[in-house]
């Protein structure tokens, strides 16, 4: 079975995710969290950086923690 060949230029870095995802869902979202999405698929370039497929990053949904008040 031959495997599909993504273009490099389709990757993009977790800064440029990052700032996709905090555009798209109002909020800020950091370059960390990105390293903590599963379903986005990624090239690793040396041992401390990655890129992140720009069309699964368009795809992510973000839901937000329900805050919980102790209001008492």
């Amino acid at each position: 079975m031959t495997r599909k060949i993504d273009r490099l230029e389709d990757y993009i870095t977790a800064r440029h995710s990052a700032q996709i995802l905090s555009v798209k869902h109002g909020r800020l979202i950091k370059p960390s969290y990105i390293h903590k999405l599963k379903c986005v698929r990624s090239v690793k370039l040396d041992a401390t950086s990655k890129l992140y497929h720009k069309g699964d990053i368009e795809k992510v949904v973000i839901k937000q923690k329900a805050s919980t008040s102790l209001d008492a």
